[in-house]
């Protein structure tokens, strides 16, 4: 049945064979493309009924594509924006759980560094090296750095001089990501170490004196070498550590001088065994006290240690 129907440009009316329906081809009249329109076989047309033709643009397909292509991006997002939403809980969690596992990761890599350090010196390196008045002069952390793979740091720091002289001030940004705990959003950027030794005449670093793992007399597992704090302004050069003369023996009680973390419900610490612990909030102060001495004899539950 032929289609009547008229040009979309210049309105020239024609009849076209319905086998032509749906295909594009010049107007007879201004030679502009245009597409013949699909008509049912069984629609019957009224008296002096004129079908419109269809505006061909070349381009026309790949818009329709484009559309099309960005309305199911547009679903995809909304369907993921649902996902977020639903699973933001997890991810947090998850979060977490890597930002612990990092950290313990930390202190198992400081804890080998200290173990290749004694076996080459015989000894674990003191808390901090002394000027000839014995005042603190470099840190533990700064004689480490050969041990942790930091041979450039470490070779560019003048032991001639104090750690803040101007010379050795320019690594102090340059801290290792290892003395950094990744749930601190501060601790890299601002060069402050997360991780301290317990210094005290009863503990295994009592200052400028170095003492070796076959000091300790109490539970290796249960002694503290290396403990994970907050940030406390202390730049990692600096040769400045948890005094237990000022310390507090609570776990993130937020007196300042503690043991500390960002992780939910304790902290890290890397065990003379060479086992890193987490240590719950909840552990009395007394047993935390009783593992930073190396022979006090103090009895330390197992189930308050951790994992």
């Amino acid at each position: 049945m032929p289609i009547p129907f008229a040009c979309p440009y210049c309105q020239e009316q024609t009849l076209v064979e319905d086998e032509f329906a749906g295909q594009t081809g010049a107007c007879v009249k201004c030679g502009k493309s245009i597409t013949v329109p699909f008509v049912p076989a069984d629609e019957q047309f009224a008296a002096n009924e004129i079908v419109t033709g269809i505006a061909h643009r070349p381009g026309a397909s790949k818009k329709t594509v484009i559309l099309v292509t960005l309305g199911a991006v547009s679903a995809a997002i909304a369907v993921i924006g649902l996902v977020v939403v639903f699973l933001f809980p997890a991810f947090g969690v998850a979060r977490n759980m890597a930002n612990s596992h990092r950290c313990d990761h930390n202190l198992k890599q400081i804890g080998l560094a200290l173990q290749a350090y004694e076996a080459e010196h015989g000894e674990l390196p003191p808390a901090f090296v002394p000027d000839a008045d014995g005042k603190p002069m470099h840190s533990w952390r700064v004689l480490l750095l050969p041990y942790l793979g930091e041979h450039g740091t470490y070779s560019n720091y003048d032991f001639s001089e104090p750690w803040d002289s101007p010379n050795n001030q320019k690594l102090a940004t340059q801290m290792p990501r290892v003395f950094a705990c990744p749930a601190d959003p501060d601790a890299q950027g601002l060069g402050e170490s997360n991780y301290m030794v317990v210094v005290g005449p009863a503990t295994l670093f009592p200052g400028s004196e170095a003492r070796a793992t076959a000091d300790v007399g109490d539970d290796l597992a249960s002694t503290l070498v290396v403990v994970e704090v907050p940030i406390y302004g202390i730049n990692w050069l600096a040769p400045e550590d948890l005094s237990v003369k000022r310390m507090q023996f609570s776990i993130n009680g937020g007196f300042g001088q503690e043991l500390g973390s960002y992780h939910a419900g304790g902290a890290h610490a890397l065990m003379a065994d060479g086992e890193v612990r987490f240590l719950s909030d909840v552990m009395p102060p007394d047993f935390v006290e009783g593992m930073t001495t190396i022979n006090g004899n103090e009895l330390i539950p197992w189930d308050v240690l951790g994992n």
